[in-house]
């Protein structure tokens, strides 16, 4: 059986400085099972042929994946179409659109993106030139 976890004692890095201070582990954020209150330990385990790290019970063997793993596989899956890679250009991260999210918001060049900080991450709302200009 796979459980997501939500507590925040152990998380998988992806952070490439993350990986160089742990040699690319977990760090805590859960010490035992919520079954069988056993000792957990980093693993790896196989969801639909997708390799997934994860934290595996030493006694009952119950599997815990982190939100970002779940993330991970649903992108590696195609469930989530709306998603894209950051990129780096000359000094500059960068993000490609998706065709849809273009078409749907009439972006165009030379509109802009502005950027809103919220609890669950970043908002980006599309404003064309032509309302700024007017």
């Amino acid at each position: 059986m796979l459980v997501i976890c939500r507590a925040r004692k152990y998380h998988f890095n992806s952070h490439q400085a993350c990986e160089k201070e742990t040699g690319g582990k977990m760090k805590k954020f859960m010490e035992t099972c919520y079954k069988c209150k056993s000792a957990v330990k980093p693993s790896q385990c196989i969801k639909e042929g997708i390799t997934l790290n994860c934290l595996k019970c030493s006694r009952c063997g119950e599997e815990y994946l982190t939100s970002s793993e779940l993330i991970k596989f649903d992108i590696k899956t195609g469930r989530r179409k709306l998603i894209r890679k950051f990129g780096i250009l000359g000094d500059s991260t960068f993000m490609r659109l998706p065709i849809e999210v273009v078409k749907q918001y009439k972006i165009k060049p030379g509109d802009y993106g502005l950027f809103e900080k919220r609890p669950e991450g970043i908002l980006i709302k599309p404003v064309h030139a032509r309302d700024i200009k007017g």
